[in-house]
């Protein structure tokens, strides 16, 4: 954790809360309970630069690095505020090569094309395997309740989208 200096005033502020959590600890709620208690009333902003940082700076700044696949996929999702079924993610393929070729390594057209195939393909798990593992990366900074709000879910018609409103968004 950052070492932050604290006046006196904020000092005691911080001690009662940590008290007050302790308490609440206490009667049984778990964090994931507290945080729901506590949590804002919606998604704050997102930043994702070229680098592959996913930002949350209402959430103090969290700082999330997403690899370069991960990254293409937040990417394409965040692009489609109206969200993407897993059969259509074929429909897309050209969009996410571009997205993909501009943030790898590789830079080679047939690496990228296997790449992204791998990707879209129904019978590999490709898609699920990236869509869980930035899951867990936003779970581990931000907590369950509150990942849920960043994260690229799928709803009961098959639909995958992230819930932030774009205008929330930033993508460098």
């Amino acid at each position: 954790m950052n070492s932050v200096i604290l006046d006196d005033d904020t000092l005691s502020i911080v001690l009662a809360v940590k008290d007050l959590l302790k308490d609440l600890r206490a009667r049984g709620l778990d964090d994931d309970t507290i945080d729901s208690l506590i949590l804002r009333d919606g998604p704050g902003r997102i930043i994702l630069d070229r680098r592959g940082i996913l930002t949350l700076p209402d959430y103090g700044g969290v700082k999330i690095y997403l690899n370069p696949m991960e990254r293409s996929l937040y990417t394409l999702m965040l692009r489609h505020e109206e969200g993407i079924s897993a059969e259509d993610f074929w429909m897309y393929y050209d969009e996410l090569c571009q997205i993909y070729g501009n943030r790898t390594v590789y830079d080679n057209p047939d690496q990228i094309e296997a790449a992204v195939d791998a990707l879209c393909d129904d019978s590999r798990a490709t898609l699920q395997t990236n869509i869980s593992r930035i899951k867990r990366k936003l779970v581990e900074k931000v907590g369950k309740n509150a990942a849920l709000l960043y994260a690229i879910t799928r709803d009961k018609e098959g639909v995958y989208r992230i819930s932030v409103p774009r205008n929330l968004v930033t993508l460098d």
